[in-house]
């Protein structure tokens, strides 16, 4: 009878388990899951900005600030391809802009985003290209490409925090899915991944 109750009681758990949305065995709660997804998710729409939109705020190119940069850097102000961030920019540097990006994305999308920020990459064949949008000069300013300032993606997708699902919970890797907005308007649920690191949870998918 005893032998009955175990397989009874294994039995139910093992159903427990396969029917909730999330693994068991984990050192974490789901809660806990939707509280970091939603912070992290909060966070990328000021980083998505700095690497895929309109990015930091620069001088204007016929502003005092660009003509003192010009000259101080040997070049025409009409051939300028970069120009130093303003006062207001709430980043003076690339390690700024790194470490604020490693809060919110995995290492190893922080590795990609930051080639293409800061080095810039082409295809083997050389068929496309792609700039750095940010460099420092030789004094350590950071300075901004000028003609990729207004041609930005158009970051106009937002998230329904409250809507966030786990799915699959892993030891230091969770699945899930939040609802999206564009323009404002109801959109697709898309699905994310966290992954755990040493110091927290990041958001391995990008969501722009």
């Amino acid at each position: 009878m005893k032998r009955i109750a175990k397989i009874i009681a294994f039995t139910a758990a093992f159903v427990l388990c396969a029917v909730m949305t999330v693994a068991c065995g984990v050192d974490y709660t789901e809660d806990e899951v939707k509280k970091a997804a939603a912070g992290l998710i909060e966070a990328s729409y000021e980083i998505n900005e700095i690497y895929f939109g309109k990015g930091l705020p620069i001088s204007e190119e016929d502003s005092e600030e660009a003509k003192e940069f010009a000259k101080e850097n040997g070049l025409e102000l009409e051939n300028i391809q970069f120009l130093p961030v303003t006062e207001e920019s709430p980043y003076k540097s690339i390690k700024d802009i790194k470490k604020a990006v490693a809060k919110v994305y995995s290492e190893s999308y922080c590795e990609y985003l930051n080639l293409m920020a800061f080095e810039g990459f082409s295809t083997e064949d050389g068929s496309a290209a792609v700039y750095a949008k940010y460099i420092e000069d030789e004094k350590g300013v950071l300075t901004a490409r000028v003609d990729l300032a207004d041609k930005g993606i158009i970051l106009n997708r937002t998230y329904d925090t409250s809507t966030i699902k786990a799915k699959k919970m892993k030891k230091d890797e969770v699945t899930f899915t939040v609802d999206s907005y564009v323009d404002g308007k109801k959109d697709e649920t898309l699905t994310f991944k966290l992954v755990l690191e040493s110091d927290g949870w990041r958001l391995d998918t990008p969501t722009y």
